[in-house]
């Protein structure tokens, strides 16, 4: 039978805002219009939009999925439980975020949806960790690309052996860029077909990392479409018609003197070599963090 390609982990700019330290910045600029487009020119049967807390982009990417054949949208989102994120497949509704896993997992399946593990060994994102072998799940992620270290993914994996979950790859794409660089393979086309292939157990993790120097450019383009957005928004140049903008109501309702605030902030971190002196040192903190890991291990 025909084996098709899903990014089963993708995200829109309806993520809304993550922060680190006292920085905050968009998830992801990235338009489902555009999320769909490239989909469909990879060659992907089936792209799973699960933004942070929302399904308003992978409802809007299920629109736009209409003008291209062979590409269906799957109606996704990764959920911000008290212990952990969790991604629910096949969705009508909204899930709510801050509740007990248990809870979240329940209703999940009230509609009928799938539950997968995200990055479950994360050491930078919010993870269920060994709470997966407690928990009603369809699958497990074990190849997330967003993660560079040496431990996540291949935790993920030793768990996954146990034949206990679907094994899905996704690309944990915030960026245009680096869409469907890990993906999951099943038999069959489209979204039914990788519905089927999961409850049976039969889907494949495939491809690899980010690349750093995607990061990067990941990084730079949203500080620049912030900056952007922040400057129109002082000078009274954003139009009504942009309000519906997810990342563009958020900064029209800052107060100005905290948008230059950030500017003057975002200006430091463009300055040459600190973008990729930021990402070389994160990387490097992963690397030594995964070594921590794997060492308490072996004890």
């Amino acid at each position: 039978m025909h084996q098709s390609r899903a990014d089963t982990h993708v995200h829109t700019k309806y993520s809304g805002i993550g922060h680190f330290g006292f920085l905050r910045f968009p998830e992801s600029i990235s338009d489902p219009r555009d999320v769909v487009k490239n989909a469909h020119s990879l060659g992907l049967s089936v792209v799973c939009i699960t933004d942070h807390n929302s399904i308003e982009g992978a409802l809007r990417a299920t629109e736009h999925a209409k003008d291209f054949d062979n590409l269906e949208v799957v109606v996704g989102e990764e959920v911000s439980a008290l212990e952990g994120e969790i991604i629910g497949l096949y969705l009508n509704d909204a899930i709510p975020q801050g509740l007990p896993i248990d809870e979240t997992v329940d209703r999940i399946r009230d509609q009928g949806g799938l539950t997968v593990a995200p990055h479950p060994f994360s050491l930078h994102c919010p993870a269920l960790g060994e709470r997966i072998a407690d928990l009603d799940l369809d699958a497990i992620e074990v190849l997330n690309a967003g993660h560079l270290d040496s431990f996540s993914n291949t935790k993920a994996r030793e768990w996954g052996a146990s034949g206990r979950w679907a094994l899905t790859g996704g690309s944990d794409s915030h960026t245009i860029s680096t869409l469907a660089d890990a993906y999951t393979l099943f038999e069959g086309q489209g979204a039914e077909d990788l519905r089927r292939a999961i409850l049976a157990k039969e889907t494949i993790a495939k491809g690899g990392s980010w690349r750093m120097e995607r990061i990067i450019n990941w990084s730079i383009g949203v500080v620049l479409t912030a900056d952007l957005l922040m400057l129109k928004s002082i000078f009274g140049l954003i139009r009504e018609a942009d309000m519906h903008d997810p990342i563009v109501s958020r900064i029209s309702v800052m107060q100005n003197w905290k948008k230059v605030v950030a500017l003057l902030g975002s200006l430091a971190y463009l300055m040459p070599p600190v973008p990729f002196l930021c990402g070389i040192t994160g990387r490097r903190i992963l690397m030594r963090m995964a070594k921590i890991q794997q060492t308490g291990r072996k004890k």
